[in-house]
C-alpha cells in the first residue's frame, strides 16, 4: 500500500529517516527516480542515507510502476521518493496515489520561476504538471516536517499565478 508520494530533491535525508518513516509508519522507502537508478555513486549515497529498519528500494519510474502494480506490494506500506513534478504526475495517474506531498523543489534552473512557498518554486511546464496533479481525486498538500502545519497545495498554487 502506497502510504504517501513525496516530491523532495533531496529524496533520502535526514527528515525522511527520523521524521517522516515513523510519522508514517511505513517499512519501506522506494526512491522513483531514473537518474539515481542508473547511477552507483548516487544509489550508494543514498542506501547509505538510509533508516537501518526500513526496506528501500531505488528504482527507475518503469521498475516502480511494474514493483507496484504486483498484488504483493499491497502487503507493504511504501513511502515513494521523486524529485520532480513530471514524475509524481506520471505515478499518481498510474498508480492511482491520493496522498501526494510537495516538500522541496527549488533547484530546477528556468528563468522564469515562481515562488509557490519557501521550499517549492516552478516555471511554466511545472505549473502545468502541479495543475494536472491536482485536478484528479487527490489530497495534494505541502508540508515539510510531520508537526509541522499543512498546507493545500491548490490554494499555494493559486496564490502564487
Amino acid at each position: 500500500m502506497i502510504v504517501q508520494l513525496r516530491l523532495d530533491e533531496r529524496l533520502i535525508h535526514g527528515q525522511i529517516t527520523t521524521a517522516w518513516s515513523r510519522a508514517l509508519d511505513i517499512d519501506t522507502i522506494l526512491v522513483a527516480n531514473d537518474h539515481a537508478a542508473g547511477n552507483v555513486l548516487l544509489r550508494n549515497t543514498l542506501m547509505m542515507a538510509r533508516p537501518a529498519d526500513k526496506k528501500v528500494a531505488i528504482k527507475s519510474i518503469t521498475d516502480t510502476l511494474h514493483l507496484l502494480k504486483d498484488p504483493r506490494a499491497e502487503k507493504m506500506k511504501i513511502l515513494i521518493l521523486v524529485d520532480n513534478p513530471k514524475d509524481a504526475l506520471c505515478l499518481a495517474e498510474e498508480l492511482n496515489i491520493h496522498s501526494i506531498n510537495i516538500a522541496n523543489y527549488l533547484k530546477k534552473k528556468s528563468p522564469d520561476k515562481i515562488k509557490i512557498a519557501d521550499y517549492c518554486s516552478a516555471d511554466k511546464e511545472d505549473f502545468i504538471l502541479f495543475e494536472k496533479l491536482i485536478e484528479g481525486n487527490r489530497e495534494v498538500f505541502s508540508q515539510m516536517v510531520p508537526n509541522s502545519e499543512k498546507h493545500d497545495f491548490k490554494v499555494l498554487l493559486h496564490r502564487a499565478k
